[in-house]
């Protein structure tokens, strides 16, 4: 008799472990205009980081701003999203609240304009273009539409902005180029949560390996990760959020 795993169990234990993270923290943490806190990132050491500013690129529907806002009442807190639809909807639940701001614009290493990729997810949504590997575990997703948005360099954007930050990055496979925009702002960055994909899902998007480089090379430490993504088809990892914190 053969047996056959066709998918990563731990893909379902994660989601379980988040579950069970929401009812913890729902009455501290609740949802906020339609969307949840990123409860799997409430983990003490990080919570009781005193960052003068946190740096959200890639805000989504504020998944993470949601958190931060509450997490660290004393910080401000510079949101960047290029679907300005998005980045319209956040700024309009700050509104009034000057500790917060969201731009609508992408993030690269230079300024210019450049195509959003829109994807039926939004959350999948990229200036790079899906490949087909993106396609695997996401045959109901894709680009529904591209827009031309603005890009801008991150030290630009953090012009004013007061150290230590805490800086945290999910763009979709722009992420090294959005470390190699923020010039010198990077030595005011004290803790750093990337996405850092293991696959190549869009095209010419860097990978775990080229960030790791990048990272070390200009005096931060891998102190593993807050959450993995598995493939629901092979358990291969897909990608993690990684944790970068300076020495």
């Amino acid at each position: 008799m053969s047996f056959r795993l066709t998918s990563d169990p731990s893909e379902r234990i994660r989601k379980i472990e988040k579950l069970l993270l929401m009812l913890r923290f729902v009455w501290r943490f609740p949802r906020v205009k339609g969307a949840w806190p990123k409860y799997e990132y409430i983990k003490p050491w990080l919570a009781d980081l005193a960052p003068a500013t946190v740096v959200d690129i890639g805000v989504n529907h504020g998944q993470f701003l949601h958190l931060a806002s509450r997490l660290w009442p004393g910080a401000d807190i510079i949101g960047v999203e290029p679907n300005a639809a998005l980045a319209e909807k956040a700024n309009g639940i700050y509104a009034g609240n000057s500790r917060v701001r969201v731009e609508a614009c992408a993030v690269g290493a230079e300024d210019g304009t450049i195509d959003l990729f829109v994807t039926a997810n939004d959350q999948n949504s990229s200036i790079h273009k899906p490949t087909a590997a993106f396609h695997d575990d996401r045959s109901n997703d894709g680009v529904v539409r591209t827009d031309p948005v603005k890009l801008a360099r991150l030290d630009g954007l953090l012009d004013g902005a007061k150290g230590p930050m805490l800086l945290k990055i999910d763009v979709q496979g722009a992420e090294l180029e959005v470390l190699q925009g923020a010039g010198d702002r990077l030595d005011d960055v004290t803790v750093i949560i990337i996405e850092s994909p293991f696959e190549v899902s869009y095209d010419g998007a860097a990978g775990f390996d080229e960030i790791y480089r990048f990272l070390t090379a200009r005096g931060f430490a891998y102190e593993g990760a807050l959450g993995q993504l598995n493939s629901k088809h092979t358990g291969r990892v897909r990608q993690e959020d990684s944790i970068y914190v300076r020495r």
